[in-house]
């Protein structure tokens, strides 16, 4: 049994999607003009990537000159925001702590667990069955 018409189409056509979404199965060429298609970048022959020239890093699809900014006001708002929210987080689970009692429910039920004992009220008194009749 062959592959039939239906199987063709379907490889062809997620072959296609796969070619559409990727890169280029060589991105860059050695003997191209401009091998890569962004500044500052260069074409490796070993492995055929583009690689940013010496100096850049890389930030998405571009090679830029690291800046010299060590995250200033945006470092010292984060850390602010970060102990604000900590700290309205630790207070919100002291108040429900305190409010619902949570630490003494916890306390019983571990020395419920530790006693083993067995409740009075889970203990049935009494014969409930109806008699047997001969």
């Amino acid at each position: 049994m062959g592959p039939n018409t239906i199987d063709i189409i379907a490889a062809f056509t997620l072959n296609f999607l796969q070619y559409v979404t990727s890169d280029h199965i060589l991105p860059c060429n050695v003997t191209a003009m401009e091998p890569c298609k962004g500044k500052n970048e260069v074409c490796v022959q070993k492995t055929l990537q583009c690689v940013c020239e010496k100096g850049f890093i890389r930030v998405g699809d571009d090679c830029e000159e690291p800046s010299d900014d060590t995250g200033g006001p945006h470092g010292a708002t984060a850390a602010i925001v970060s102990i604000f929210t900590i700290a309205l987080i630790v207070c919100g689970l002291v108040l429900v702590v305190r409010k619902y009692n949570l630490i003494e429910y916890m306390r019983q039920k571990i020395n419920q667990r530790r006693t083993n004992d067995v409740m009075y009220e889970d203990v049935m008194i009494g014969n409930d069955d109806p008699p047997l009749s001969p």
